[in-house]
């Protein structure tokens, strides 16, 4: 009998699409290692970096938040 493989999901997703000076992402990464794949695959190209935001969510949600769709996935906006 072959057992099939079943697909992990991948530790890091954008949520829509990397802004100007904001970046909402869902990831299993720890926060800090999230933040320097960020700034390592996409660097701002100003003095600042990629970094958790104070703010929240568009729709009022907490920063960050658990994924509604992925269990051990949190949400994280970024603004640089």
């Amino acid at each position: 009998m072959v057992k099939k493989k079943t697909k992990e999901p991948l530790p890091f997703y954008t949520l829509g699409h990397a802004g100007l000076v904001s970046w909402a992402i869902c990831t299993s990464l720890p926060l800090d290692e999230a933040i320097a794949k960020c700034n390592s695959g996409n660097p701002t190209g100003i003095s600042s970096r990629w970094a958790l935001s104070e703010d929240k969510f568009p729709d009022g949600k907490d920063n960050p938040h658990d994924c509604p769709d992925m269990p051990g996935h949190k949400h994280y906006l970024l603004d640089c």
